[in-house]
């Protein structure tokens, strides 16, 4: 494991990334940080995303978490009910959307109980805490805020209510904004499974793994838009 502890300067112990104190010796470790600032932490992530992602998973308040991914899943799904449109004729529903959204909440809670596992020892698996997990795991999908607030509304200027009413579609109206706006969004999801990558690669230190979890993972999470339409 490379990155998920620290090294005590002073006796040299291993300690949590959570922890500011050295669990050892009592030495200050790192500084203290009592809670995530939220403007400071999205300039981070387009700057040092690592460790952006770390000082989210030292932070003793995770504030900001729960909207994080909330928004992030909307846009998501808001994506996705609008690909299903121009397919299937599927459109977004909030009921859909919010079994959506636990699903996607079991499913992190899941994969960090497996990541525990996996990724520590017997003796070590006290100092995983799922809320850093979780936290830091959410804010890797902040792409998808910029998508939601900047994209999304660019789109909606651009296509009005041909966006949700598909009559005509939006590739028919206006056939090169249509396949600008699509790379765009798909820059989003590359950037997505990039900072996921990076989260992943906190807790283990193989390299194909996070590539290939985070790629896995965000492709599922896609996937999981479809089937609750």
């Amino acid at each position: 494991m490379s990155d998920y502890f620290v090294i005590c300067s002073r006796c040299e112990s291993k300690n949590p990334l959570f922890q500011s104190v050295c669990k050892n010796c009592g030495s200050i470790t790192r500084n203290r940080i009592p809670s995530i600032d939220f403007w400071k932490i999205l300039g981070r992530l387009i700057e040092n995303p690592k460790s952006a992602l770390i000082e989210i998973i030292q932070a003793e308040q995770k504030n900001f978490t729960l909207f994080v991914l909330c928004a992030s899943l909307f846009k998501i799904f808001l994506l996705g009910s609008l690909v299903s449109g121009v397919v299937i004729g599927k459109n977004f529903s909030i009921p859909s959307f919010i079994f959506f959204s636990a699903s996607v909440v079991i499913l992190i809670f899941i994969i960090g109980h497996l990541v525990k596992r996996m990724t520590t020892g017997v003796k070590d698996r006290g100092n995983f805490r799922i809320k850093d997990f979780f936290a830091a795991f959410s804010y890797s999908f902040t792409p998808q805020l910029f998508g939601l607030f900047i994209l999304f509304v660019l789109e909606f200027i651009v296509f009005g209510e041909q966006m949700f009413t598909f009559n005509p579609s939006p590739f028919l109206i206006k056939k090169n904004f249509a396949y600008l706006f699509l790379s765009l969004e798909l820059g989003i999801t590359v950037w997505n499974i990039y900072l996921t990558k990076i989260f992943f690669s906190i807790y283990t230190d193989k390299k194909l793994p996070p590539y290939l979890a985070s790629f896995v993972l965000i492709v599922l999470i896609h996937l999981l838009t479809i089937i609750f339409l």
